[in-house]
């Protein structure tokens, strides 16, 4: 289970749809439109551990390379 969910991407799958959530500061900032309404604005670890404990679900945690800067 991820613990510390900073800055980086949850890469959310089921048989049905696969979804990268951005995540800054711990909470989800950008998402496809699909997955918007459920996960925007909420805390990425609520998230993450859901679709750790549900059936169908793979999650992962992509950290932010840090060495990388946004304009």
């Amino acid at each position: 289970m991820q613990d510390d969910l900073g800055n980086g991407l949850i890469w959310w799958s089921t048989g049905r749809a696969t979804v990268g959530l951005v995540v800054r500061d711990g909470v989800v900032v950008e998402a496809p439109p699909y997955a918007r309404r459920w996960a925007q604005g909420r805390d990425a670890g609520e998230i993450y551990r859901d679709g750790d404990r549900r059936a169908g679900v793979t999650v992962a945690w992509i950290p932010a390379d840090e060495s990388v800067t946004a304009p």
